[in-house]
């Protein structure tokens, strides 16, 4: 009698999704804050009510570059099992994977550069006329393309522009063709010597100068032409010899550091832990996303962390749910919610890249900010979220049936 054989599957670690999702939303609550308080009058000292406003969540935008260069090196090896495939030229294989990113991001990064130019440019910037707004449209041409993060952008508007949060896909994209060439070129050799070297080194220098992932600011030998480290301005004809921009010095930063987890958590995975070592865990896991939670809404009460402290607290977080060996990871990942939270994984860079001009929109739908009515925080942030979480599931359900449709 023949025997039945069943199909075991992997159960698919979605507590890695909740925190991309979460980390979305936060997003969303520090550029709410951002407009606001931009769209006010500082000189007079009224910006906005002194409710906080999520500014912690600048910095753990950290956990979505980690995963993006986890995943990358997770595809890479994944693909590299295949002795057809290994014999293909480096080249090859970072355009292929470059452009299989480029069809699942452009669709919808063209849609957020679109409700930009719709929202921002007759909300925002309510003065428009509409030559300067086809004039906008007309140079945007390379941040439709993707090449927004090189500084390829409109210079139109002093407000990042059309929808300046999408800097980070840009960045996604152009800085995973390069690490991708350099696993496939030498996979040894970058992961042994070029992503440790440029990670340790990288990261002592964006510590020491406090440089901060503002898309309008460059870093030349040391040197930058933005004020405040990085955070405000932009660069210019000056700019000595030549420089990198900000935000992809960050977003290559975070994905080596991405790469460098996922090659330590396949070694840590084949280990057995203990019931003592996955409370530790546990216990670790527990206490760092607390802390980072807490950065996030309230970065300046009770616990004031540096910048590079919160980073290592995102590096841990991401990297134990991924291990998933601790048992807050298991709890995240029961059987009851793995769909919902695969779902919502699934649509969080979509909120980040549609959030920008709904914001915008919700501002201006108030009326005009004043020193006798300072927008509350919440009155801007919960109706942005609701509509932005709505329209990114529409976005999805559409392109899904249409553009990303599988073929049985």
């Amino acid at each position: 009698m023949r025997k039945k054989v069943e199909k075991v599957t992997a159960k698919r670690n979605v507590a890695i999704e909740l925190w991309r999702f979460l980390i979305a939303i936060a997003i969303i609550g520090f550029h709410v804050g951002w407009i606001i308080a931009r769209s006010c009058d500082g000189t007079n000292g009224f910006w906005m009510e002194t409710t906080n406003w999520f500014f912690g969540s600048s910095e753990v935008l950290l956990i979505f570059t980690l995963t993006a260069g986890y995943f990358l090196a997770s595809h890479f090896k994944r693909k590299n099992e295949d002795k057809e495939y290994q014999q293909r030229s480096a080249s090859s294989k970072a355009w292929e994977y470059t452009w299989s990113r480029i069809k699942g991001l452009i669709p919808v990064l063209i849609i957020g550069y679109i409700l930009g130019v719709l929202i921002s440019t007759k909300f925002y910037y309510p003065d428009y006329t509409f030559q300067q707004i086809c004039s906008m449209t007309i140079n945007s041409i390379w941040e439709f393309l993707g090449f927004h993060a090189v500084g390829l952008r409109s210079v139109g508007g002093e407000f990042f522009n059309l929808n300046g949060p999408l800097w980070f896909i840009s960045a996604i994209i152009i800085v995973g063709y390069f690490l991708y060439y350099g696993l496939s070129k030498n996979e040894d050799t970058m992961r042994g010597l070029i992503a440790p070297f440029i990670f340790v080194f990288l990261s002592g220098w964006w510590a020491f100068t406090n440089t901060r992932a503002a898309q309008t600011a460059w870093s030349t030998l040391g040197l930058q032409t933005a004020s405040t480290n990085g955070m405000g301005g932009a660069a210019t004809s000056s700019t000595a010899f030549i420089g990198f921009n900000n935000g992809l010095l960050f977003v290559m930063l975070g994905m080596l550091g991405g790469m460098l987890l996922y090659y330590l958590i396949s070694y840590l995975q084949k280990k057995e832990f203990s019931k003592t070592g996955r409370i530790a865990l546990t216990v670790l896991n527990a206490i760092c996303a607390i802390l980072l939670l807490w950065y996030t809404i309230y970065p300046t009460t009770w616990f004031d962390l540096d910048r590079w402290t919160v980073s290592l607290l995102c590096i841990l977080v991401i990297g134990l749910t991924l291990l998933n060996k601790d048992y807050l990871t298991a709890l995240l990942n029961n059987k009851y919610t793995n769909k919902l939270f695969n779902y919502l994984g699934s649509i969080s860079l979509y909120i980040y890249m549609l959030h920008y001009p709904i914001g915008i929109f919700m501002l201006r739908v108030l009326g005009p900010n004043t020193a006798e009515t300072i927008y509350s925080f919440w009155l801007i942030f919960i109706p942005t979220v609701i509509i932005t979480v709505i329209l990114s599931i529409l976005i999805k359900m559409i392109l899904d049936a249409t553009i990303f449709k599988k073929k049985a």
